[in-house]
């Protein structure tokens, strides 16, 4: 997990409002179920709960594929831990 999941308490620069912009359209173009907007809300920091984990994988996936810089990726290694056997 990154340091925000360990140390929320320390402030984070959060995702531009043009980067979530982009990010949502890309996800609402995407074939299969949408992210709910309040996964969104809850994801951008604007609410607070549960999101699902294929919300945020997709979540993720939009704002990887809508920052289009290889410096700007995002990364979390949450997302990029291999998979528990079923």
């Amino acid at each position: 997990m990154c340091m925000f999941c360990y140390y929320p308490e320390q402030p984070q620069a959060g995702i531009s409002p043009a980067l979530a912009v982009r990010a949502r359209r890309i996800e609402a173009a995407q074939a299969g179920e949408r992210a709910p907007d309040k996964a969104w809300e809850i994801f951008l920091g604007r609410e607070s709960g549960p999101v699902a984990w294929r919300h945020t994988a997709r979540i993720l996936a939009a704002l990887e594929e809508a920052s289009n810089s290889p410096s700007a990726r995002l990364r979390c290694d949450a997302v990029t831990a291999p998979a528990a056997p079923v």
